[in-house]
């Protein structure tokens, strides 16, 4: 029922964007889903566009463009980001430099400082300031004097986030040189503000008159927020009246424009100030809260379902192109010479590598036997990154990781050394992108911050350690390609599904590939546990748990 339901979803999206628009006629020339993706974005239908930049991202891949992947995962992530599935946003431009490695190439350059930028926005957003400054400082070099204000702008923000004005107040003055109108108003205004926190006995308002006449000038309303939600804040110590009057100019123009994270804001400000009528001010601020978390919510599983789903279609079809040509080459070798001939070939090959995987568990059964450990999983998982994201002193540093490894199997248990208070979510974001390559997807769904608030740090940990086990089998012995994790919350248990394409686990052999362990972890927290596997189907894993 549910794949029905977001088939029909994904058609009612997809015919969403059919009206044409005055897009380019040359772009996407040479893929037909990115031009389609450039119409939908244009006419307003994002959700579609994220739907054709990622087929095109297929198409790109088959032929080998990785310009076309790169713009198409910049534009996917852009989207991401635009709709608050910042976390999904960073994923796809991060993916995205992985196919920019070209820096002499001219086109690459191009949407370099964009994309760099895009990620020290989304950064900042999440409250990560710091690595917002390195995806800024990273923009710089590859950017024009006109966008290199931009980014010190935004440097100057999180500066000002992180509490360093000086410092912001630096990045602002650099900004101001090269901005045009829109990014000078813009400017002033932060800078009055740096000035003002660095000093309470300066008076920015002349600087932010200056910037509300520019930005009524240029009728942006959006830039108008931000000068009304400065104005307040200075007055909000000072008088109370008129930090009141432009909170509440704050408001008519956020709902003018239907901008929910500026009549949120607003909403806090009057509430905070005007007491007497905060009741009224509280039904409207939970109602567009409510409202905005929902949307978002959707938006980032609708966007990890999209990819995972489009990824498993185009894996059978390639799967049955396969078969089909093996079925073909099948009757050809049973009337010729030559289809004897290569089926010696093959069986050799298979033989072959019969051979080397039989010696391969030979020479594993020579190590201890005693519990596969939270120690090894841990070892094997750096080895994995660096192995997946790193090219720097591959081979030899492999080696060394290798020998820890096989060591580091004779450990006796202990708990996870992982620091499993703060942002849980993000922490198994990281865990699931090391186990991700060129070779092997990794999509994540329901992951949010709020699904681990009440969770114990022992069950995190076991939780964590659980993921990490079957990342672990499925990089050593799955021969997958696409990994599926889907999180949900169900009244008082959390419920998590896993499902890999690979090879699939054959129960006679299932306590031999390590995963008896999650059994035993599952069951130290109380939970339940379903093993779904067919031998060359893939391997299915559906486990939940109590919250408290």
């Amino acid at each position: 029922m549910n794949k029905l339901i977001l088939l029909a979803c994904l058609i009612g999206i997809l015919t969403s964007c059919s009206k044409k628009t005055n897009s380019p006629k040359n772009s996407g020339k040479d893929n037909e889903s990115y031009a389609k993706a450039r119409e939908c974005r244009d006419s307003g239908h994002k959700d579609s566009a994220f739907i054709y930049y990622n087929s095109a991202k297929i198409k790109y891949k088959e032929v080998g463009d990785s310009l076309g992947v790169a713009q198409s995962l910049i534009n996917m992530g852009r989207i991401q980001t635009d709709l608050g599935d910042y976390y999904g946003g960073i994923e796809s431009l991060i993916e995205a430099n992985s196919y920019s490695k070209d820096i002499k190439n001219p086109k690459i350059k191009e949407f370099l400082p964009g994309n760099y930028n895009t990620l020290g926005m989304a950064s900042a957003r999440l409250g990560n300031h710091k690595d917002a400054l390195r995806y800024y400082l990273k923009a710089l070099p590859y950017s024009e004097k006109k966008y290199q204000s931009i980014i010190y702008n935004n440097m100057g923000d999180s500066y000002s986030e992180l509490g360093n004005y000086k410092e912001a107040i630096k990045m602002f003055h650099r900004s101001i040189e090269g901005s045009d109108s829109t990014n000078f108003a813009r400017v002033i205004n932060n800078l009055a503000t740096a000035k003002f926190k660095l000093d309470d006995n300066y008076n920015p308002i002349p600087e932010y008159r200056k910037a509300i006449k520019i930005r009524i000038f240029q009728n942006d309303p959006t830039a108008l927020n931000s000068s009304y939600a400065s104005v307040s804040n200075y007055y909000l110590n000072k008088n109370k009246d008129s930090a009141l009057f432009y909170a509440k100019k704050m408001l008519v123009s956020a709902n003018s424009i239907k901008n929910p994270d500026d009549q949120l804001q607003a909403l806090r400000k009057i509430i905070h100030i005007d007491k007497k009528n905060s009741s009224e001010y509280l039904k409207r601020f939970f109602s567009i809260h409510d409202s905005v978390n929902n949307s978002r919510y959707k938006a980032k599983n609708q966007f990890a379902l999209i990819r995972a789903d489009i990824a498993e279609a185009e894996a059978k079809n390639k799967e049955l192109a396969l078969n089909n040509l093996e079925k073909d080459n099948q009757a050809i070798y049973t009337n010729s010479a030559v289809g004897i001939l290569c089926f010696v070939i093959i069986s050799s090959i298979i033989y072959y590598k019969k051979r080397k995987e039989l010696a391969v568990r030979k020479t594993e059964l020579k190590y201890s036997k005693k519990v596969h450990d939270v120690v090894a999983n841990g070892v094997y998982q750096i080895m994995t990154k660096i192995e997946n994201h790193q090219d720097i002193s591959r081979n030899e540093t492999l080696d060394e990781l290798e020998e820890v490894y096989n060591r580091s199997r004779n450990i006796a248990y202990d708990s996870s050394e992982e620091n499993l208070e703060d942002d849980f979510s993000e922490k198994i974001r990281k865990l699931a992108s090391y186990f991700k390559n060129e070779h092997t997807e990794t999509y994540l769904a329901g992951n949010d911050p709020e699904l681990w608030a009440n969770v114990s740090t022992l069950t995190r940990s076991e939780i964590y350690n659980i993921l990490r086990e079957m990342l672990v089998n499925m990089k050593k012995h799955s021969k997958a390609n696409r990994v599926i994790l889907q999180f949900k919350k169900e009244q008082n248990r959390i419920g998590i599904s896993y499902k890999d394409n690979g090879i699939g686990i054959q129960k006679k052999s299932f306590f031999k590939k390590g995963l008896q362990n999650a059994v035993s972890r599952i069951e130290n927290i109380n939970g339940d546990i379903i093993f779904d596997t067919e031998t060359e189907k893939g391997l299915k894993i559906n486990f939940s748990f109590p919250i408290s």
